[in-house]
């Protein structure tokens, strides 16, 4: 399947604000995310009755987001991958970018394709950005974000789990990870490494204006569960 890309210029979603960004078909969600597929105690993929494996509470699987994601992969809506990129090189400068509403970067077999990623990469040139991936931090993905950081790009990896967090911190990339509905505003890993949950699921502030993804930091933020599907998620990170 060819990876599909919808384009937003600017975006009326009350949580992130005015920015652009883009939405990538499902097909770039590795199986190795914890919120793609439900699972077991023992981490194995549960199958319904017809075999096929059980969705798991991927918020951007419900809801708008969920119905526009949907029209995404299915190439209803979008189109070629490069092509919606290079939109991006159209965005006022100093507009913050939000890659992947939905989605992730283009792969085989979890391996992030290089080309792919510097494209965008390229595309977004000095822009602030927000970009988050649940793709592994194997060599060759660790290799592929290294060298997009060498041109001033920001990418954060993705947790599911504070165990998860601390595992991928220790790369040196920024980090995010998803917290119970209750977590407090400021908790820790096992380890000790801090986390802020994002402001702007208890303050009156926006992604455009807040920008803390945007950075390196020295602490990890934390995502409340949320969306339609925040209780079954949440349930499952205690």
């Amino acid at each position: 399947m060819t990876t599909n890309a919808h384009f937003t210029a600017q975006s009326s979603n009350a949580k992130t604000g005015p920015v652009a960004g883009t939405t990538i078909s499902d097909d770039s969600c590795p199986d190795s995310c914890a919120l793609k597929f439900r699972r077991d105690a023992a981490g194995t993929i549960e199958l319904d009755a017809a075999g096929k494996p059980r969705r798991g509470p991927c918020y951007a699987k419900h809801g708008p987001i969920g119905m526009h994601w949907s029209m995404v992969s299915s190439g209803k809506r979008g189109g070629n991958y490069r092509a919606t990129l290079d939109n991006l090189r159209s965005v006022p400068r100093k507009r913050l970018i939000r890659h992947k509403f939905a989605g992730d970067d283009p792969h085989v077999n979890g391996a992030v394709i290089e080309s792919d990623y510097l494209y965008k990469v390229e595309c977004t040139g000095t822009n602030p950005h927000i970009d988050y991936t649940h793709h592994e931090p194997s060599e060759h993905n660790l290799a592929v974000w290294k060298a997009g950081r060498a041109r001033g790009f920001i990418q954060n990896l993705s947790a599911d789990s504070v165990v998860d967090a601390d595992r991928k911190f220790d790369t040196g990339f920024p980090v995010t990870v998803v917290l119970p509905i209750d977590a407090p505003k400021v908790s820790y890993t096992p380890v000790g490494r801090k986390i802020v949950a994002c402001p702007a699921e208890s303050a009156n502030i926006q992604c455009v204006d807040c920008k803390l993804c945007a950075s390196e930091r020295p602490y990890i933020i934390g995502f409340r569960a949320h969306g339609t599907m925040k209780k079954s998620l949440s349930e499952s990170l205690t």
